[in-house]
């Protein structure tokens, strides 16, 4: 519990205190945009007790329809990390990392300069032969510092046998 606490710490620091500058790049200056991001999580739900917490990378494509709205692709990696747990020592050794490559079609809406409110919908591809691929969703809220460096804080879940929901906050960087 208490590395979760410090994994929360820092996501909300990093999230947070982000040097912040004038924008010099509206997303509504631009009619599309590449971006790279990095994001960690906290899990949330039915898989709290089997999975600690997850980072992982994203690339995404947007498109701006209008000056406020922009659609596009996503994709990237995340892995989720085993939690030991000694309550359940019948398991030690079966389960291990998971790891997965969502496939997903993003939305986002600008209804302010530089704050955008959107979603990752598609599908999380298992990379491990021996678990499930699900439905994926990811709603989050983004900030824009400096017009290209956005910060996130959402929700990401995965249906699988159960759902694996997690906490996201993310940092990244936009290319074009």
């Amino acid at each position: 519990m208490q590395s979760r606490n410090k994994f929360l710490f820092f996501a909300l620091f990093l999230f947070f205190f982000t040097p912040n500058a004038e924008a010099q790049v509206d997303i509504s200056s631009t009619r599309s945009r590449l971006g790279l991001g990095l994001n960690g999580g906290v899990t949330i739900g039915d898989y709290d007790g089997v999975y600690s917490s997850n980072i992982g990378l994203d690339v995404v494509y947007l498109y701006g329809l209008s000056a406020r709205f922009h659609v596009g692709v996503a994709t990237g990696f995340a892995n989720y990390f085993y939690k030991e747990d000694e309550s359940h020592p019948e398991l030690r050794g079966e389960m291990e990392d998971f790891r997965l490559i969502p496939i997903t079609a993003s939305i986002r809406v600008s209804p302010i300069r530089n704050l955008l409110g959107g979603a990752d919908i598609g599908y999380a591809l298992n990379l491990d032969g021996n678990r499930e691929s699900g439905f994926y969703a990811s709603p989050r809220l983004t900030y824009l510092f400096a017009g290209r460096v956005p910060d996130f804080v959402g929700y990401r879940t995965i249906n699988l046998n159960k759902n694996l929901d997690s906490v996201q906050f993310g940092i990244g960087l936009i290319l074009k």
